[in-house]
Parts: structure tokens; C-alpha cells; sequence
């Protein structure tokens, strides 16, 4: 359990060096001249890859209710209460869900699975692997996707990848992480 934590901090503190160093030496895009159209990543002057440069693209609130609604269907089915989050490639919440019944610790879990998710852009089962190994793991830091937010290296969250983009990740959190983790693919699934 110790060797985990200390995953889990290695790689929060990780995120968050690397975010500094990101943010102080990255100057951004040029931004667009005034009334030029957006770019296709969303933000003026983006290049559209995801929350991994550029502006990032996004994930609209309809398609994160869509996964969402998926994945808590999947876990009524099973009769598993849980927390549901939906962040965009900045790691910021769109839409969050708590089923009744759901306990408190799942609330924060399910949000934090979804920005490693992002963070990391991997499924956070490879993340936990990496930690119960001792093995390193490489990402691509972002100022946006690095705020300093809990992140967990533990199965049930996953990155949304849409057109070859990643635009959010989901996260679910108040089952077993193996559960967690196919409730969240069915919200995946939902808006392929």
C-alpha cells in the first residue's frame, strides 16, 4: 500500500513539476487576428490535438451527458452506486453525476480517475500498473490539464478520443476498480 501512495504522489508531483516547467518556457500560439474564425481545435489559433497543444478540442455538454447516462446504465444494471465525471481535455469537470446510494469517497475519485485519464492520456489501469511496478510512465504535461486538480492512478478512468483527438475522459468511481472501469467504457462506447 505504501509502494502505492507513493506512486500516486511520485506522479502527482511529476505533473505538477512538469506543468511549471510547460507553463514557464511554453509562449503559446499566436493568436488570431481579430474576427479570424476559430481554429480547429476549438480555441482561436488551436491546431486541434487534443489537450496535448494548441487550442484544445472539447468535449460538448450533450455528448458527456450521452456517456455519462451510458455508463450509469451499465452500473444500475449491476446494481453498483457510483460517481460519474466527464472533464474535457483541460481536465475540467462538464459534467458530473452521483448515483443515490453512491458514498462520499467515490464523489472525488471518479473526477480525479477522469483528469489522470486526461492528464496522462492512457486508461488509468496502465497507470496503476506502472505504479504497482515501479515501472515509469511517460505524458505529455499541459499547463491546462496540469492544475494541480487530485489526480489517481487507479482503474475506471478513461480518455475520450474522437476524429483521432482526445477531447475529455470519463471516470467512474464506488465499485470495484474492475467494475469502474467497464462502466466507463460503456459510456466510451455510447459516443464512438
Amino acid at each position: 500500500m505504501t509502494r502505492r501512495l507513493v506512486g500516486v504522489w511520485t506522479l502527482a508531483a511529476t505533473a505538477a513539476i512538469a506543468s511549471s516547467a510547460v507553463y514557464a518556457g511554453e509562449q503559446g500560439p499566436p493568436a488570431a487576428p481579430a474576427g479570424a474564425p476559430a481554429g480547429p481545435g476549438g480555441g482561436q489559433g488551436g491546431q486541434g490535438r487534443g489537450g496535448r497543444g494548441g487550442g484544445p478540442a472539447q468535449i460538448d455538454f450533450g455528448t458527456a451527458m450521452k456517456a455519462a447516462e451510458a455508463a450509469e446504465a451499465a452500473a444500475a444494471a449491476a446494481k453498483a452506486p457510483v460517481a460519474i465525471a466527464v472533464v474535457d481535455a483541460n481536465g475540467d469537470l462538464v459534467l458530473f453525476r452521483r448515483m443515490d446510494g453512491t458514498q462520499g469517497i467515490p464523489v472525488t475519485a471518479s473526477q480525479a480517475k477522469a483528469r489522470a485519464a486526461i492528464l496522462f492520456g492512457v486508461p488509468t489501469k496502465t497507470l496503476q500498473d506502472a505504479v504497482a511496478a515501479g515501472t515509469p510512465i511517460s505524458a505529455t504535461v499541459t499547463p491546462a490539464a496540469a492544475t494541480g486538480a487530485p489526480i489517481m492512478a487507479v482503474q475506471g478512468g478513461l480518455p475520450i478520443v474522437r476524429g483521432g483527438k482526445t477531447v475529455g475522459a470519463i471516470g467512474v468511481g464506488g465499485s470495484t476498480p474492475e467494475n469502474d472501469e467497464i462502466f466507463a467504457q460503456a459510456g466510451v462506447n455510447a459516443i464512438k
